[in-house]
């Protein structure tokens, strides 16, 4: 029997302790909001700002495992470029460079130089980037497939693909990248709404033999984890070139189920319904992942398994 257990955690949220902003309440809240629902770590990511908290051990009580980390916010001309710098040993700050993908490529260094995973959030928020420019890029551990802020463009539209699809090509293209969904909340006050910036909206479960710092990295950076918007897994399991998935059910709800293994460039492999299920690579296919559909409007995704 495996010694290790999951957690639930946010990469990316905000609050009032940076001077940018734009979050709403200070960290101390922030994070006893999250473990009173039941998160075991979070990511203080303010805008090029490194929120600590050094607590007493009561207030310490309150709050989940606290991972130190920022949200790296720089931009080409007009363009956003945000980025997360997960598990930061210092400041990182923005870089800026003479083209778009070489303004990524600096800012991912930069992560990477302080000891960070560097992940590249909301590539459709004003439309920043997609995956020609990723591809270009080298270093980034993770991209976000969801971000619960209303205005990134989750689904992409018009000629724009959704982030699922970018990450889905920039898989196709031979690079390896994991997929993550995040709040990235702002509003913990006043109402909770679909045009607000609210917390709960998405979150990854990490599989590791403990909540500590190495431990939840170490994880991640290997890629034992799942992004999730509400679905949840009892099991999920990579047996060689077989994914084998156990949903953790919602029988108050009576919710259904439809699981969807994809392969390169987002090709549906396989599409099953019921609380399980599991797949295997064929030879001819470089990676296969799954995407979890409730008949709620719940999604989760697992990590990509390569056939090599």
């Amino acid at each position: 029997m495996s010694n290790k257990h999951w957690f639930k955690g946010n990469l990316h949220t905000h609050t009032s302790a940076s001077e940018r902003g734009p979050g709403d309440t200070p960290p101390e809240h922030v994070s006893e909001w999250y473990h009173d629902h039941d998160y075991d770590f979070l990511v203080l990511s303010d805008h090029n700002h490194r929120t600590i908290l050094d607590g007493t051990e009561a207030e310490r009580a309150k709050w989940p495992h606290l991972i130190p980390g920022e949200e790296i916010t720089a931009a080409f001309g007009e363009v956003p470029v945000h980025l997360g710098g997960i598990g930061t040993r210092e400041l990182v700050g923005q870089r800026e460079a003479r083209t778009l993908v070489e303004t990524l490529q600096v800012n991912i260094d930069a992560i990477e130089e302080a000891g960070g995973l560097a992940t590249l959030n909301h590539p459709n928020f004003k439309w920043s980037y997609s995956d020609r420019e990723i591809i270009a890029t080298h270093g980034a551990w993770a991209m976000e497939v969801f971000n619960g802020h209303p205005g990134v463009n989750n689904e992409g539209g018009g000629a724009s693909p959704s982030a699922e699809s970018i990450w889905d090509r920039v898989l196709a293209s031979g690079r390896r990248m994991f997929g993550v969904a995040t709040d990235d909340a702002h509003h913990f006050q006043g109402e909770f709404g679909p045009r607000r910036s609210n917390p709960g909206r998405g979150w990854i479960s990490v599989r590791a033999a403990g909540m500590s710092d190495e431990s939840l990295l170490s994880a991640m950076e290997r890629g034992d984890f799942y992004a999730s918007t509400g679905v949840k897994f009892a099991e999920l399991d990579v047996r060689g070139r077989e994914i084998v998935i156990e949903l953790e059910t919602e029988t108050e709800l009576q919710l259904k189920y439809r699981t969807v293994f994809t392969g390169p460039n987002g090709r549906e492999l396989w599409t099953t319904s019921g609380d399980s299920a599991r797949f295997t690579l064929s030879r001819s296919d470089d990676y296969v992942r799954a995407t979890v559909y409730a008949s709620n409007g719940e999604k989760a995704w697992t990590q990509p398994v390569f056939g090599d």
